[in-house]
């Protein structure tokens, strides 16, 4: 140890810290300032109600539990839809 660093020493200072641990914050910003919500399009809707209509279709000719749920599925989606 020098006589320069004796004084920093002697009062418990140090002249630099021993352990330096950067930070690792980062902000983010996304774009949601402008949200629209839209009605679903008659295509839409007129699409949704052909596919509950095929699946009904199909469970008729290829009954089975995939092809119930997949009919209940098409349905309910149908419904929300309208």
């Amino acid at each position: 140890m020098t006589e320069d660093q004796e004084p920093f020493r002697r009062a418990g200072r140090r002249s630099a810290p021993q352990v330096v641990a950067p930070t690792t914050r980062v902000n983010v910003s996304l774009p949601f300032s402008r949200i629209e919500l839209t009605e679903p399009s008659k295509e839409l809707s007129e699409l949704v109600a052909i596919v509950a209509e095929l699946t009904g279709e199909l469970e008729g000719v290829a009954p089975g539990p995939e092809m119930k749920r997949l009919h209940q599925r098409a349905t309910a989606l149908h419904a929300r839809v309208r």
